[in-house]
């Protein structure tokens, strides 16, 4: 028997005027035998609140999140990030088109660097490099690396 691990997906993503209240119905049907499903349709604000969860396999989460990622293809507009929990470890499923994905992508790298910025026990190492190519380039390039003073 699989090892079963406590499982949450939740958030919510924003969908299409192609939506139709039965596609809801449609997912809730395919994972409502391996999960508990909360899947609710907000007309006013075009947006659809989530949470799947329960104890469930390795394999059941893997399915639970694919499904969600071609729903979230088909019908958002945009990308959404959604929150998982797996005993009690605090993720993310960036879910929708993967332009937006990677914008979002982008925006936690950014949101963590300047973190980085406020936090005390990093220093910033700053040099000047000669630019590489043919032809080079008439201006130096600037790299930045932060570096925790604590290991």
């Amino acid at each position: 028997m699989p090892e079963k691990f406590r499982y949450a997906l939740s958030g919510a993503m924003p969908v299409s005027d192609e939506f139709e209240p039965d596609d809801i119905e449609t997912m809730r049907r395919h994972l409502n035998g391996i999960a508990e499903v909360y899947l609710v349709y907000d007309s006013i604000a075009q947006t659809i609140s989530l949470r799947i969860g329960g104890m469930l396999a390795y394999e059941d989460i893997g399915f639970i999140e694919r499904r969600v990622e071609r729903f979230a293809e088909r019908y958002s507009p945009v990308g959404a990030i959604l929150l998982t929990e797996c005993n009690n470890i605090t993720g993310q499923l960036l879910v929708g088109h993967n332009w937006d994905v990677q914008c979002l992508i982008a925006l936690g790298a950014t949101k963590e660097a300047l973190e980085k910025l406020t936090d005390p026990n990093f220093e910033f190492l700053v040099r000047l490099e000669q630019p590489q190519g043919n032809p080079p380039q008439p201006r130096p390039v600037l790299r930045c690396e932060a570096v925790d003073t604590l290991k």
